[in-house]
């Protein structure tokens, strides 16, 4: 019998942070979704550095719809640790190591859940998607939407991410969007009147990304009292590489991170800031990583999480999942243990309880489903 404590254990030990290969992870991973007698798809591809990544995609039964329950395998880096942090301690109710939380416990707890059913007791198909790359980008999932057999041959309707929400019933997140902007001069030295300051460049566009980050925040046309903050993050930043005060700055850039909540009108933003770039001569480039979910709260897989976790109401959150790439195909909630504010901390843990009461709830959903 599968013992969620145990297999969040045995996950931890191995150090997937995103900047390492997940291969030895993904195998092991992989070992224990053909235990239980799914078939295991492997989506390999290489990242931006060179690095071999794997996403798995599996299914246990045929037929059409049923769910599929997703996780990612990837984690933050793990500096500052008093203990080893790919070694699982057990303190009190809680398991401590980098992953506990976020989101290690949760895989563990998705074996957990399917292992009772046999092929024979699956009406409609159950799938398990563990992706790589969730905590840099959503590389994992774009992989699994671009290339995936077994997910793109399917018609899912409905799915669960499992990422720390204490068990809560998520039915919304904000999207991703970076912008990058880039101003060039020329470097001179700043008495001689030679240079060209890509500062200068840049300054008249930074007012019009200032315009734009008060009228998100302040206008109530742009806003949704359904998050937390009721407004659509617009992060900007400014790099000019450190140039000397006595050397003109031949190069400037300037960054957005913006999260869109449902129903903005993104491309209205975006037109908005190529204009901009356009009249003050600077570069950009918009990479929409992915657009924010909203699962009608009645939808069947929302009213069907809240009655297996025995909550009342569906709630939002301000940060992204790896939702952002699998909406685009399913109906979603994120629902999970562990608490968000303990994922990427130092000492990262979760409560024992939490683990325990996530086989349950994904039990009940694999029973109302696929059973």
């Amino acid at each position: 019998m599968i013992e969620a404590v145990d297999v969040t254990k045995d996950l931890i030990q191995y150090n997937s942070i995103s900047a390492n290969s997940n291969v030895s992870i993904a195998d092991c991973l992989d070992e224990r979704l053909k235990s239980l007698d799914f078939t295991v798809e492997r989506i390999v591809y290489r990242d931006a550095a060179g690095v071999e990544k794997v996403s798995l995609v599996a299914r246990k039964g045929r037929g059409r719809g049923g769910l599929a329950l997703l996780g990612h395998c990837d984690t933050v880096p793990a500096d500052g640790w008093e203990f080893d942090p790919f070694r699982a301690v057990i303190r009190g109710d809680k398991l401590y190591g980098r992953g506990s939380c976020d989101m290690k416990g949760a895989l563990a707890c998705m074996l957990a859940a399917a292992e009772p059913y046999r092929l024979s007791d699956l009406k409609a198909p159950l799938y398990i998607l563990f992706t790589s790359d969730e905590e840099v980008g959503c590389t994992g999932a774009k992989m699994i939407d671009q290339r995936s057999k077994l997910y793109n041959q399917s018609d899912v309707r409905y799915g669960v991410i499992g990422e720390p929400t204490n068990m809560e019933v998520i039915h919304a997140h904000k999207g991703a969007v970076s912008i990058r902007a880039v101003a060039r001069g020329r470097a001179a030295h700043s008495s001689t009147g030679k240079g060209i300051n890509a500062n200068l460049t840049m300054i008249p566009f930074l007012v019009e990304m200032k315009a734009i980050y008060e009228e998100l925040t302040t206008d109530p046309r742009h806003g949704n009292a359904d998050f937390d903050p009721p407004y659509s993050d617009w992060n900007i930043g400014i790099n000019d590489g450190g140039t000397q005060m006595n050397v003109t700055a031949p190069l400037s850039v300037c960054t957005v991170n913006y999260r869109p909540m449902p129903g903005q009108d993104e491309r209205a933003l975006f037109q908005r800031v190529r204009d901009a770039a356009r009249r003050c001569g600077v570069d950009v480039d918009i990479h929409r990583l992915g657009g924010p979910f909203l699962t009608p709260i009645q939808s069947e897989v929302v009213q069907a999480s809240l009655t297996a976790a025995g909550r009342r109401k569906a709630k939002t959150v301000p940060y992204g999942t790896d939702g952002l790439v699998f909406c685009s195909r399913m109906e979603l909630v994120v629902l999970g243990p562990g608490d968000i504010k303990q994922a990427h901390t130092i000492d990262e843990w979760v409560k024992l309880e939490q683990l325990d009461r996530a086989v349950q709830v994904y039990r009940n959903l694999i029973e109302r489903f696929c059973v």
